[in-house]
């Protein structure tokens, strides 16, 4: 049993985020203030602040047995948000460096545990400067200096392709269906004839939902329009039709236009001439291996030779930008096997190729399934290096990257591109630099506020059934996120 005991509640979930780094495990108790380690494995925490500094002590105890223990003292900084800030910084690097002296393991990317590291840099360095961010992330938070670099080069990379104004808006439509569900796969899909009419339905609701899009973008520039999900390929002709047209309209003028086909299985030489006629620019074939054994095992349903097949339908229509995505730390697959998956991919010559680590609850039938066929930690952050060498050499380079729970090894997924390629609504999206307006089942709309520092938020209802019969709903909740300026800040991440 793993606990947690702190004098800071307010800090509970981010310091089991760090445990869970060192500690397999999702549940972690909460004992009270006070109470002494018991049996088990507990982290004792404390936190003061005097004199203008933070004081944060973390203690690691075995049945009761102190076996590690670290104090950080920090300057607590000025105002409500920055002294928030840096006590909640003091905390989770006390509670990492206590457990990284028990462990004697290091973690790539130290003490960070959210998901947005480029963006978190970025923020630093406009505050501290380059020199003082980079000190920040190598001897306060313990980032290797191989993911440092890493952030760096994609932060650098960024340079000329972020939005420069406030009225800079994304839209993204999201079709929440696939034909079949990855073993792996955290996001909300179904079928498409999960309950009688229910891809006709949900294309209803979110046809009454887009015909808001007017009202929301007036004085905004569209910079990016996104279909995604899910699989926007799992529907019909008809309906992709219907959406893409939609689509196509409401981002006149935008710079990029990106359709998700995602599943080979799903896509045909009328679907592909649908995307294309609509001004769709990029699209995504993705296959996550060549291996035809792994692809039954994740549950991808489609063949490698199938991917093939589809990624040569689409590269022969003339699209801008083909991305292809694959994943590291699959069951059963070996460094060699991954390397021989990207090889392959390289030779068809997309221009974007995304590298993502396998995220997985411990807790899922996938994992537990699989316990003893998964790569070693070690071994797939060994396979992202081999990767990036791989696609450095053939003139692609890391242009975004974020991270999830339940990463294998705490590491990354990042997306590589060649010279003028990078996806603009990735960028957007993973460094929030971007207001977004969101259609569609579980979608997020996201306003900026860069001046005040802040992002608000406005969730779509994920459950399919709820969504379809309330969609005057998700209209107004975006009207009242991008009609009202004054609310309480609500983002702070580290």
């Amino acid at each position: 049993m793993t606990t947690l005991n702190t004098d800071t509640p307010a800090f509970f979930s981010d310091i089991c985020e760090v445990i869970r780094l060192f500690v397999d495990t999702r549940k972690i108790a909460r004992t009270e203030a006070g109470d002494t380690p018991g049996q088990g494995f507990c982290v004792l925490h404390s936190l003061s602040q005097t004199d203008g500094m933070v004081t944060s002590t973390a203690g690691v105890y075995t049945d009761g047995d102190q076996a590690a223990a670290y104090t950080y003292r920090c300057d607590a900084g000025q105002g409500v948000l920055e002294q928030k800030r840096a006590a909640k910084r003091a905390a989770k690097i006390s509670v990492y460096r206590a457990l990284n002296d028990y462990f004697g393991t290091d973690m790539p990317w130290g003490s960070l545990t959210g998901i947005r590291p480029t963006k978190l840099l970025r923020d630093s360095q406009t505050r501290l400067g380059k020199d003082g961010a980079r000190a920040l992330f190598l001897n306060e938070f313990d980032v290797s200096r191989g993911k440092y670099d890493f952030a760096k080069g994609i932060v650098d990379a960024q340079a000329g392709l972020l939005p420069d104004a406030d009225c800079d808006i994304d839209v993204y439509i999201g079709i929440p269906f696939c034909v079949t569900r990855c073993a792996y796969c955290s996001f909300s899909s179904n079928t498409p004839d999960v309950f009688s009419g229910a891809e006709d339905k949900y294309m209803d609701a979110l046809m009454s939902e887009l015909d808001m899009a007017e009202e929301l973008l007036s004085g905004r520039n569209v910079r990016a329009v996104y279909i995604g999900g899910g699989t926007p390929t799992a529907l019909s002709a008809k309906n992709l039709e219907k959406v893409a047209m939609r689509a196509a309209g409401i981002g006149k003028g935008a710079l990029e236009f990106t359709v998700e086909a995602g599943r080979p299985d799903t896509i045909t030489d009328e679907k592909l001439d649908i995307i294309k006629s609509c001004g769709a620019s990029r699209i995504s074939v993705n296959t996550q291996t060549l291996l035809d054994k792994t692809l039954v095992r994740i549950g991808r349903a489609h063949t490698a030779a199938q991917f093939f097949e589809a990624y040569r339908m689409a590269q022969h229509k003339g699209f801008d930008a083909i991305n292809v995505d694959i994943i590291a730390g699959l069951p059963g697959e070996t460094a060699d096997d991954a390397a021989e998956t990207l090889r392959s991919i390289i030779g068809l010559d997309p221009e974007n190729i995304t590298v993502h680590t396998l995220s997985i609850k411990r807790a899922s039938k996938f994992a537990t399934d699989n316990m003893d066929a998964f790569p070693t930690d070690t071994e797939t952050a060994g396979m992202l290096e081999r990767a990036r060498g791989m696609l450095e050499r053939a003139d692609f380079h890391a242009y975004y990257m974020y991270r999830q729970k339940y990463m294998k090894g705490s590491l990354e997924n990042a997306g590589y591109a060649r010279g003028g390629k990078a996806c603009l609504y990735n960028i957007d999206n993973m460094e929030e630099l971007c207001g977004v307006i969101a259609f569609g089942a579980g979608g997020i709309s996201k306003r900026i506020f860069s001046t005040e520092g802040r992002i608000e938020r406005a969730a779509n209802i994920k459950d399919l059934r709820e969504y379809i019969a309330r969609p005057a709903e998700m209209c107004a909740r975006k009207r009242a996120l991008f009609g009202q300026a004054d609310r309480d800040v609500k983002n702070n991440e580290y």
